[in-house]
């Protein structure tokens, strides 16, 4: 590593803390010097850095060895690239290599960079190679290999091609086949040559005709692709059935990712494929660095066992085994000076020969080797074995994790002088074995506000509060803290309220009555300085309680409190928070409010830290040398030191953990980062040519500098510098009054050249008259009214110009638009009159005029200006710039402007009346963030690209290899690169937010590292939410944590539903070959769908019998598998119902008739014009334009039709998806993937948002309208006491009291609908992405719209306390965007308006295909997503919930205990409130609360609080997390993101308080030490069926796994739940009977569920096989509901028939 950890972690701090203190400074010096002690608080924005170390892992035979032992074929021996005699194999390696040859399945979980790759591919090709040696090797799959990403998948195939490489006579064949591989050898041998630069290897297929031909031995794809092998019958050859038993091991590598819908969606693939080979015989092998601890190894067999519906067992489970060095004998305490020294010699990369030599000097034994880097790695290795300290470190540290300042503490070490070892050890090494491993965790974390209090206490918190007590025992009421706003130019203090029964109080902006105000804080009440001008605006408010009054009111406060207490407060702005002009500097802002918080966006943040982190990352590497010089002639010889310098790419990774977070930031980071770097390039020529810049230098002269700065710094491309560097000159010069310009940081301004005599007609010197002239000048460089020498196209301008617009400039008043008068209308007055009169306060209206007239002449006939003929305007002429550097500036005492021209002291802001004094900018800028990057940041320029799921696979590609190859900086990844993807030897990983697990962070932080001589450096940054403040407060948790297997439930609906849908493609397809077409437009022409629809009413066999074999009993009778009747899901006709098919047919039949429409109209419009004229010609560009489109559309892919369009699998994606498309206008958007899941869509993809993707700013415009079809659309009111969402069908009417508690619903009407064909974008063109954060709406929370009736209820004691706990599996869910959206119900045309009062609005538009619609109403909506998930519903009966304010507080604080004891991130889950008359109350109204999964389908999170352990630790984890935060202080009288609130809970921020959940929970604690809980006898039974004579069922496969226990152990559990001695007997009878082991074995207090009404059924013993029920006397209610299914069941009553019995379950 080439920086120290420590310093490194410390610039970056000091860079990331003066940022904040630049940026939030108030104009109070006591507030200012507490914010900077907060600062600098140890854990306030900084933990760590902190070092975790572990072992190396323990290694054992080499390939050679196994080959002796028989264990390998000889013929191992050849593939000299795994170094068979020389490389020991780790010991995993050898267990996963001794297990494979087994044949046994496995599960490979030995961390990051452990080889685990090893661990399939040694014993795969081993198979491989004794096949080629008995002479049966020959063309079909033996292994297929399955990656989550493509990138991985590139990563195996190199790995492959380096293996074979070294072995000539191997003939083993291998391939990838995925979206990139090329159909044909021809291009994909010129694709291979031209990004390998070899010719292909002969055993590489590189082409998919080559794989078809002769299926590759090993074939390596993605999952998504596995899909499409299944579905095309062109490769049916690698399933076929001369093929099909050739099929040996299934992988799949990075298996932690296969949760969730992920994991179902794979699951079911992989039953698919072995039915499809009809094997039940494969061998899997799942890899992972990340899926649990020993203690989880049941789980993890059990995820293994879902994934693959294949055996598994403990004894699967690889894991890594790490050894400790051997000590030497004799070991002795080395000088701890050689290891600072050797640190400063390894960074300065003297040469090894040179090291060696000074070790040897220092008496340090040298270990000989012919190569001196090797000799110095044995040297350094045995030198530091030696050495007691290294001992002592890892006695201290062995697989701990603790901060760097702790462990030199301990140690008794400066923290340099130990990351200095850490270093030197890092470079030792003997064989590829280390001393150990070391990785350094950084973690820095946002501020959420500024929190004062008022004089005269005067404190400032960087923590919310509502008060603040010096003495927490008083009894007085303490101060009330305010959350203090600033103007961003002057830094005055505002604070942002709302008067409400005689109080000042803050209210966040989502409440309903959120009605703020402005205040200006003035500062000590004195009642005889308000002005009487003012006096109507003064307030009085008092600092304790926060009382408020008209300053002038006669009988003024009456809280009680002491006039010391009062401050006094100027309102300026009377109805909302945006305020537009600064009373103090009177800064104006027509477009955002001058008012910001002090709340640090997460852009900026973390812009600002990579900006640090890039700026410590070396940019070169220093080889020193020493040589001897001989003179011939006099034989004298000199020893000189040399030094080589070799440029360094500076790179990182950077993770968010969003799509859209990381497309934007990729864009922020590059232009934020670049603007910087043109400052500090434009300060480092003012620097070198110091002495022209004092006398000045003409701006043409600067831009050529710059110019030649940018060449050598390679900034942009030789055919864009020119222009660059000009519109970076003139960005600065024309934001020259901005707060961070060089100019105000005391650098260089721009000068006008001009000079004047002295006049004694104005009576002003030479320099107040040529002062006065530039001053003048000034107004064409403020309004940009200056000739450029180059062309700038519309995004250009917008970087240059305000509001993109350029303006200029005549003489007499005039009215056009763009153009500034000089001279103001007869008898008014302008800026530049008002400026003069200032300055000549006792002159006429007349002289003014005639002075401005002057000047104008004079500006005019100097060459300042010069006249655009094309435009008839003047401009301020280029030539008559020049740039300087500050050698004086000026600041006004009132409005704060900084400016190098002084006239008289005369401040030129038109509405100031202060004056201009010098200004000591030196001192005042010492530690200005921004004065110090433009001095000190390293000239290195920033490339940064997004690689996230939006883009296309090829684009994807091209910018990991960029990265790879150095021609890219900064990666800005979702979660794409978080798996094992080679990324060479990066040392760097910045996280933009908190991992959601141990799990993630894990994967994240290991893409660092990857150099064998160095340690990893992972950079996390912590936003305000509660997740990331949690483990902010213990990243210990986050490095070293629990990691969680992924669980899932395999029956999803909606997802076995298209894998159906999959199979009969594929089946029909194999029949119909001739059917299977590129394109979807070819598939209907052939009348495809009709021929489909035909065959699946045929009913095929064959098809059945696949279906039953992949499908799920239970779903089978739930979709009709043997019927067939699933068939109408994809056909039916219903208008209300349509089938999938039928709805994806109409939309494209939908697309193609509005295309044909318009182009019918644009050939008739066309008849009647001129041939060749210009409206001829448009229409003619219209014509072609609707024909690509027409192709565009009709050429669509078949398979990524159906993707798309949700027939078949969309693997990774959740199940409700839709496009934001653009209705084939191609452009910037052909290389996106622009869809999301519903859930998201309504927010992301909403009329009026903007998406960035790939540099471009993509604006929504449309809800998808398709002919024939409407939207689903609903009536809806939210109940204001209950919060229950209650909704129609739009036909009906809404009830006028709640569903749920009989309120009364708020007026409407208010409807919603269901966006389900997807959004358009806009017609207008993508622009480039700037750096104001991208605009969208956003959801509210989630509504519980259920009946209840799919709830299955148990009752648990709970430190003997009552909870009815409440589960459901795809119960309903509703969540709405309640912004002010219009919407066109013919077009689909959409806009948020500001006001939402009308129902409807009228607006003229275009429709997608960009003519006029006919329609110009716009209706209001709400947009909704309605899906099903798991739920579970909590009851605490015993406990009295009637405040919705502590019910939402004790919601977040169990929505919160739950991910942080299952792992996972907040965001999968969510809850809401349910009212209910709660019996044990005397049927008062309390509330409980539904907690869900947010994965549509349900991801089984939830549903593990049936586990009663789990609901313990829920409850545990949220009395912790409420109680170890400070928020609020001792009274917890409020929330903050450390606790409970979050971006999701916005609208109840104001109302939440942490006490309402700690004494909820204390309560429910009742008393005891701990949390502990068992399951009652339910009291609460899901209601009764309906009467049928017999009902389907279905096992849960749940209960106790029979496979681990014995017979004798099932009947000693059953035992032990009765007491009845007859019961004990019969089952003593009924175990003796059944000793020799002809018996199924049950699953023990297991289940089964009925289809019709899901109501289930607990039995004490389940035999699913045999579809038999054992039940004991107690459980005789779930034995009657069981006779009415198609299950025997038998009950230990005096009927019980043991022969029937024992017949029943004998095999």
């Amino acid at each position: 590593m080439l920086f120290r950890p420590a310093e490194s972690s410390k610039q970056i701090l000091d860079f990331y803390r003066n940022y904040l203190l630049t940026t939030f400074q108030t104009t109070d010096d006591k507030y200012n010097s507490q914010l900077e002690a907060e600062l600098k608080k140890d854990g306030v924005i900084s933990s760590g850095p902190y070092v975790s170390v572990s072992d190396s892992y323990e290694k054992e035979k080499t390939i050679a060895e196994l080959v002796e032992n028989r264990v390998l074929c000889e013929s191992m021996l050849n593939l000299g690239r795994l170094d068979p005699y020389e490389r020991r194999l780790y010991r995993h390696q050898v267990e996963a290599t001794l297990k494979a040859g087994e044949k046994k399945n496995l599960i490979i979980t030995t961390g990051t960079g452990s080889g685990k790759t090893e661990c399939f591919l040694i014993p795969i090709v081993n198979e491989l190679l004794k096949e080629q040696e008995a002479g049966t090797l020959g063309a079909g799959v033996r292994a297929l290999i399955i990656y989550p990403m493509n990138a991985l998948v590139n990563d195996q195939i190199r790995r492959l091609r380096e293996l074979f490489s070294s072995c000539e006579r191997c003939s083993i064949t291998y391939g990838k086949f995925t979206g990139e591989t090329a159909e044909d050898y021809t291009r994909a041998r010129n694709e291979f040559v031209e990004r390998e630069g070899i010719e292909p290897p002969k055993n590489e297929l590189i082409c998919r005709e080559q794989m078809r031909k002769k299926p590759p031995n090993i074939l390596i794809t993605n999952y998504a692709m596995l899909e499409y092998l299944l579905l095309r019958p062109g490769d049916v050859a690698f399933f076929s059935e001369a093929n099909a038993d050739k099929w040996q091991t299934i992988i799949l590598d990075e298996a932690h990712t296969y949760g969730g819908a992920k994991g179902i969606e794979v699951g079911t693939l992989l039953k698919r494929v072995k039915a499809m080979l009809k094997r039940d015989d494969i061998q899997f092998i799942l890899t992972s660095a990340t899926l649990g601890d020993n203690k989880l190894n049941q789980q993890i067999v059990n995820f293994a066992q879902s994934l693959c519906s294949a055996s598994f067992e403990e004894g699967s489970i690889i894991r890594s085994h790490t050894i400790a060095l051997s000590k030497p004998e004799k070991v002795d305490k080395l000088d701890f000076s050689i290891y600072k020294d050797l640190s400063e010699k390894i960074r300065d990369n003297i040469a090894s020969c040179e090291v060696l030599e000074w070790l040897r000097s220092k008496g340090i034994a040298i270990v000989e080797d012919a190569a001196d880097n090797k000799s110095l790695e044995k040297t350094l290795f045995n030198m530091i074995l030696g050495d007691s300290f290294y001992y002592e470190f890892r006695a201290l540290m062995l697989n701990q994790t603790k901060p760097l300042n702790q462990i030199a503490s301990e140690l008794g070490l400066d923290i340099n002088d130990l990351t200095d070892f850490i270093a030197v050890a890092s470079n030792a090494q003997v064989s590829g074995d280390k001393l150990f491993e070391a990785r350094y965790h950084m973690f820095l974390r946002g501020i959420e506000g500024v929190y004062v209090t008022l004089a005269p206490d005067r404190h400032l918190f960087v923590r919310k509060m509502e008060t603040y007590k010096e003495n927490l025992f008083s009894d007085d009421c303490g101060y009330k803290v305010f959350a203090i706003s600033f103007c961003y130019n002057c830094n005055a203090t505002f604070i942002v309220g709302q008067t409400e029964n005689g109080y000042l109080v803050q209210k966040s902006k989502f409440n309903d009555d959120y009605e703020p105000e402005v205040y200006l804080l003035e500062g000590d009440y004195d009642e005889s300085e308000i002005d009487e001008v003012e006096a109507d605006n003064m307030y009085v408010v008092c600092a304790r309680c926060g009382a408020i009054k008209h300053a002038t009111s006669l009988d003024g406060l009456s809280c009680g409190h002491d006039s010391q207490y009062h401050n006094l407060l100027r309102k300026v702005k009377e109805k909302g928070d945006a305020l537009h002009s600064c009373p103090c500097c009177h800064i104006i802002n027509t477009q955002r409010s001058i008012v910001r918080p002090y709340f640090l966006g997460n852009e900026a943040a973390t812009a600002v830290i990579a900006t640090g982190l890039y700026n410590v990352l070396p940019d070169s590497q220093i080889a020193k040398k020493r040589i001897v010089m001989e003179d011939d002639f006099f034989g004298e010889t000199e020893e000189m030191e040399i030094e080589e310098r070799k440029e360094l790419v500076k790179q990182f990774l950077t993770f968010s953990d969003s799509r859209q977070a990381a497309a934007f930031f990729a864009s922020y980071l590059e232009t934020t980062y670049r603007s910087n770097l043109m400052k500090r390039v434009m300060t480092k020529i003012c620097e070198d040519h110091i002495e022209q810049f004092n006398r000045g230098i003409s701006l043409n002269s600067f831009v050529s500098l710059l110019e030649e700065q940018m060449e050598r710094l390679k900034i942009g491309t030789p055919e864009t510098r020119h222009k660059s560097a000009w519109i970076y000159a003139i960005k600065e010069l024309t934001n020259y009054k901005a707060k961070n310009s060089l100019q105000n940081k005391g650098i260089l301004y721009f000068d006008i050249n001009i000079n004047m005599s002295d006049n004694p007609k104005l009576a002003m010197s030479e320099s107040e008259v040529t002062a006065l002239f530039k001053l003048m000048a000034l107004y064409f460089i403020k309004k940009a009214a200056i000739d450029l020498p180059i062309t700038v196209n519309k995004s250009e301008s917008a970087e240059i110009f305000y509001n993109g617009v350029s303006f200029g400039f005549v003489k007499d008043h005039t009215t056009r638009k763009y153009i500034e008068s000089w001279l103001p209308a007869a008898g008014k007055d302008n800026i530049r009159t008002l400026l003069i009169k200032r300055i000549k306060p006792d002159w006429s209206d007349e002289m003014v005029i005639k002075l401005l007239d002057s000047i104008w002449s004079k500006l005019n006939t100097s060459g300042v200006l010069s006249f655009d003929s094309a435009n008839n305007r003047y401009l301020l002429s280029t030539n008559a710039i020049t740039v300087r550097t500050v050698e004086k500036l000026y600041k006004c005492n009132e409005c704060k402007m900084v400016t190098p021209f002084y006239l008289n002291g005369v401040c030129s802001n038109p509405k100031c009346n202060g004056y201009l004094t010098e200004y000591s900018f030196e001192d005042a800028l010492e530690h200005d963030h921004y004065h110090n990057i433009y001095r000190n940041l390293n000239m290195t320029d920033m490339i940064a690209r997004e690689h996230t799921a939006q883009l296309s696979s090829q684009k994807a590609y091209v910018y990991q290899n960029d990265f790879k190859n150095k021609h890219i900086n900064v990666l800005s990844c979702s979660t794409t690169f978080e798996m094992g993807v080679d990324v060479g030897s990066l040392e760097t990983v910045f996280m933009r937010n908190m991992p959601p697990s141990p799990a993630n962070y894990a994967q994240r932080a290991g893409r660092a590292g990857r150099s064998i001589k160095s340690a990893a450096y992972a950079l996390t940054y912590c936003p305000d939410s509660s997740h990331d403040l949690n483990y902010f407060k213990d990243p210990v948790a986050m490095i070293k944590g629990t990691i969680i297997p992924p669980a899932f439930n395999v029956d999803n609906e909606k997802i076995v539903l298209r894998h159906i849908f999959a199979s009969a493609f594929s089946f029909f397809w194999k029949k119909f070959p001739e059917l299977f077409k590129k394109n979807i437009g070819e598939f209907f022409d052939l009348n495809g769908m009709a021929e489909l629809k035909s065959y699946l009413q045929s009913n095929p066999e064959d098809l059945k019998e696949y279906l039953q074999s992949i499908v799920s009993r239970e779903l089978q009778v739930f979709y009709g598998v043997d019927s067939f009747a699933w068939v109408e899901r994809l056909f039916s006709e219903d208008t209300d119902a349509p089938g999938v098919f039928v709805l994806a047919y109409n939309k494209y039949c939908t697309d193609i008739d509005e295309l044909d429409r318009a182009s019918k109209e644009c050939l008739r419009l066309q008849k009647g014009l001129e041939l060749g004229s210009r409206e001829y010609r448009n229409i003619q560009f219209r014509l072609i334009n609707i024909g690509t489109s027409i192709k565009t559309i009709k050429e669509q892919r078949l398979i990524e039709f159906l993707s798309r369009n949700n027939l078949i699998p969309k693997y990774g994606f959740p199940v409700d998806t839709v496009e934001l498309t653009s209705l084939g206008k191609g452009g910037d958007l052909n290389d996106l993937r622009l869809d999301r899941d519903l859930f998201s869509a309504i927010s992301e993809y909403a009329p009026d948002s903007e998406v960035v993707a790939d540099g471009k700013l993509i604006t929504s415009r449309y809800v998808r309208v398709l002919n024939g079809y409407s939207w689903p659309k609903y009536n809806y009111a939210t109940c204001s006491a209950c919060q229950t969402l209650n909704r129609t069908i739009w036909t009906e009417e809404l009830p006028k009291l709640c569903r749920q508690c009989g309120h009364e619903l708020p007026k409407g009407p208010h409807q919603y609908i269901i966006p389900k064909f997807g959004f358009v974008v806009d017609n207008s063109e993508p622009v480039d992405v700037g750096t104001d954060k991208p605009e969208r709406t956003y959801k509210g929370s989630i509504s519980y719209i259920g009946d209840g009736k799919r709830i299955e209820s148990h009752t648990y004691s709970v430190c003997n306390k009552k909870v009815i706990v409440g589960t459901s599996k795809m119960d309903e869910l509703a969540v709405l965007n309640t912004s002010n959206f219009y919407i066109c119900n013919v077009c689909g045309y959409g806009k948020v308006f500001d006001d939402g009062n009308d129902l409807s609005k009228k607006e003229k538009h275009q429709k997608p295909d960009g003519y006029n619609c006919s329609c110009d109403d716009l209706t209001r909506y709400a947009i909704g997503h309605e899906f099903q998930t798991d739920v579970v519903l909590l009851k605490f009966v015993s406990e009295n919930i009637v405040d919705p304010n502590e019910a939402w507080t004790i919601l977040y604080a169990l929505l919160e205990g739950l991910s942080k004891c299952l792992h996972i991130d907040r965001t999968e889950l969510s809850g809401c409130l349910h009212w209910y008359r709660n019996e044990s109350m005397g049927n008062m109204g309390n509330y409980g609360f539904v907690l869900f999964d947010n994965t549509p389908g349900g991801a089984g999170y939830v549903r593990q609080l049936r586990n009663v352990s789990t609901f313990m630790t829920m409850l545990e984890s949220s009395l912790s997390i409420v109680s170890n935060c400070t928020c609020g202080g001792d009274e917890g009288d409020t929330a903050c993101y450390g606790c409970l609130c979050n971006y999701y809970n916005q609208k109840q921020h104001d109302i939440l308080q942490r006490r309402y959940a700690i004494d909820f929970l204390n309560s429910v604690k009742n008393g005891y030490d701990l949390f502990f809980g068992t399951q009652l006898q339910d009291e609460e039974v899901a209601p009764p069926a309906e009467d049928v004579l017999t009902q389907t069922a279905y096992f849960n496969n749940d209960g106790q796994e029979q496979s681990m226990m014995t017979y004798n152990e099932i009947w000693n559990y059953l035992s032990q739940d009765t007491e009845d001695e007859d019961q004990l007997d019969l089952i003593r009878t009924i175990a003796s009977r059944m000793e020799d082991g002809s018996y199924d074995k049950p699953h023990y207090s297991a289940s089964i569920t009925i289809v019709q009404d899901e109501r289930k059924i607990n039995a004490d013993l389940v035999w699913p096989t045999s579809k038999v029920l054992l039940f004991l006397r107690e459980n005789s209610e779930n034995y009657e509901a069981a006779k009415s299914t198609n299950w025997t069941g038998f009950c230990l009553d005096d009927s019980f028939n043991i022969p029937a019995f024992i017949q029943k379950i004998k095999r």
